[in-house]
């Protein structure tokens, strides 16, 4: 939920008499820890977003983590995305596995950030690019040769899943026959995005009486084991 290019009408600062972002704890987890976060605490306001996480083996901070199969990210309730507020990208993977970031037109990208990664013994962090799509988050990772892509699918309801690639190279054709490429952790930034009033990422409409959006990431491992991992940002009252 992708800070560098182009975008239109890019809603900085604060809103009058509001907290300029919806601050959250990071929460530790068996398999990590992550922090992810709206930039505003006003219900109903054009947001951006932010999210950071780091993975590690179960209850073993200096142990590598299992391969991640599958990433899911449910938003807070009345949370709403608008597609077709940005520019799209309807690059195929075929070609942004050859032209990367350059792919995808001007105006269709929500922001940008690093993964870290090991392939072959050797930890690597790499610049990350996030473009938007009909009904979906695109993801690409500037690896040596050709680019990765993830592809993370918008749900009705706002819930966004990603199937992370665990292999180098990741190509649409042949798959990932072998885990040989490890995600160790990623850091996200989404400015909010607004053009012609009207925005990507929208807040829910209501800050509930305990003062915090409740929100879920789940997490999906090659060994078998899941992670439900519950996250609180605060927002406030009118």
């Amino acid at each position: 939920m992708r800070v560098r290019g182009v975008v239109v009408g890019v809603i900085l600062g604060t809103f009058a008499g509001w907290p300029a972002a919806a601050a959250a704890e990071p929460v530790s987890f068996p398999h990590g820890t992550i922090d992810q976060e709206f930039t505003v605490a006003q219900p109903g306001a054009a947001t951006g977003s932010s999210f950071t996480g780091s993975y590690h083996a179960a209850d073993d901070p200096n142990g590598d983590p299992p391969y991640m199969r599958r990433m899911t990210f449910y938003p807070p309730a009345g949370t709403r995305y608008d597609t077709t507020v940005p520019k799209r990208c309807r690059a195929s993977d075929e070609e942004l596995e050859l032209g990367g970031p350059a792919a995808c037109p001007e105006g269709s990208r929500l922001g940008g950030g690093t993964a870290t990664g090991k392939f072959m013994g050797s930890v690597n962090t790499l610049p990350v690019d996030v473009f938007n799509n009909t009904g979906e988050v695109i993801m690409v990772i500037s690896s040596p040769g050709v680019f990765t892509v993830s592809r993370g699918k918008l749900g009705a309801d706002g819930t966004t899943e990603f199937s992370s690639p665990t292999c180098y190279p990741s190509v649409s054709v042949a798959g990932c026959p072998v885990d040989n490429a490890l995600q160790l952790g990623s850091t996200v930034t989404m400015p909010a995005y607004v053009r012609d009033g009207r925005s990507y990422l929208t807040a829910p409409p209501e800050c509930p009486a305990s003062g915090y959006w409740d929100s879920t990431v789940r997490f999906w491992w090659a060994d078998g084991t899941e992670d439900t991992v519950p996250m609180q940002q605060a927002c406030a009252a009118p």
